[in-house]
């Protein structure tokens, strides 16, 4: 399956991109830890427990720095071979240029693979590990995307909490139902809990219904979602509360959710009539994030094999790291723009790609 010139120009590739991967995570762990220096002190916050959530953090810097990092890899690993007069050799033995870009497409295919199982299993929860350890010495509450609390909608109910805490607790629960535009009932709890049987227990409770004769009030100590369900399903709707994943997810970046999760925000705001656009663009975007190592693989080969002898590592690292600010540049202001401009989400994730993939071909085929 793998020729003796794939394991070559794979071994190339892979021992240099991991090398300058390890480089990037290395300098971005210890700005990072600089910076989280400033909270060491606050609430239970040591710097061991500073220097933990930044190594809970570096799955997470690896992933988005894993393209810039083959690039850069790839223009030094082939940029060497080409130095050194290797891939002169290997043309000059009849080896095409299409087999060469073979050959460096079959490792990239193993990096897209390594990046989405990355991105998919281990980002996701070493980033959710790491902000609950950090909230938790710094004893603060789940931040809500910069507000002082979080709306969501289900159904024809709004639901207002206040505090997401850490281990989900939720605090200051308020829930809105309206029917034909009129709110009808109000529903207010200090606190609720997720108990064991995958439901949510709901305390000091306070009902508000709203009639033709006036404000009714009733009290509980404690209740479950579902009884209240059951007991009438005009005060709350007869729906399910958020579940602590959905609460998670609706509480932390686009960037840090794997494509599951940003999946069932998507579902989540169409089934509630709301403007999806954005969390469908992340999908997307999470989706084809992979397939960028590919593209950046491709871009890097003009240069090398229009190089051959000349320039140095010095040049190629230059060249890839201009490369890199100038794709992520243009991949976040395309997106955007094509969004903007009507494009559905999945064509505005695309439509980048596409146009650098472009790019890199007739560049191959220029330079070969």
């Amino acid at each position: 399956m793998f020729g003796t010139l794939d394991r070559y120009l794979g071994r190339s590739i892979l021992s240099t991109s991991l090398l300058v991967l390890l480089t990037l995570v290395s300098l971005a762990g210890v700005f990072a830890f600089i910076a989280e220096l400033e909270d060491v002190g606050k609430g239970q916050y040591t710097a061991g427990i500073a220097a933990q959530y930044i190594l809970l953090t570096l799955p997470g810097v690896a992933y988005l720095l894993f393209a810039p990092a083959v690039l850069l890899g790839s223009l030094l690993g082939l940029g060497a071979l080409a130095t050194n007069s290797e891939l002169t050799v290997m043309r000059a033995a009849g080896v095409s240029v299409g087999r060469i870009v073979r050959s460096v497409l079959i490792t990239g295919i193993a990096l897209t693979l390594v990046v989405a199982f990355l991105g998919e299993t281990v980002m996701p929860r070493t980033e959710q590990i790491a902000e609950e350890l950090r909230l938790n010495a710094l004893e603060q509450r789940l931040s809500s995307k910069g507000s002082s609390s979080l709306w969501v909608r289900s159904g024809q109910q709004y639901v207002n909490i206040s505090t997401v805490m850490p281990d989900k607790t939720l605090l200051g629960v308020t829930v809105h139902t309206f029917q034909d535009q009129t709110l009808v009932k109000s529903l207010l709890a200090a606190r609720a809990v997720r108990s064991d049987d995958n439901d949510w227990l709901l305390e000091d409770i306070r009902i508000s219904i709203f009639n033709e004769d006036g404000v009714q009030t009733q009290q509980q100590d404690s209740a479950s979602w579902s009884e209240l369900s059951s007991l009438d399903n005009s005060v709350v709707g007869g729906t399910t509360l958020l579940s602590p994943e959905l609460l998670t997810s609706l509480s932390v970046s686009n960037e840090s959710l794997s494509a599951r999760n940003l999946y069932e925000q998507v579902r989540y705001l169409r089934d509630n009539q709301l403007d999806s656009n954005r969390t469908e663009l992340s999908f997307w975007q999470k989706i084809t994030s992979p397939l960028s190592t590919l593209v950046m693989l491709m871009l890097s080969l003009p240069f090398v094999f229009g190089s051959q002898r000349s320039g140095g590592a010095g040049q190629r690292i230059f060249v890839g790291i201009l490369l890199g600010i100038v794709y992520v540049l243009v991949n976040k202001l395309l997106t955007q723009l094509a969004l903007n401009a009507g494009f559905t989400p999945v064509m505005s994730a695309i439509l980048p790609l596409v146009i650098f993939l472009i790019i890199a071909v007739i560049g191959i085929q220029r330079s070969a």
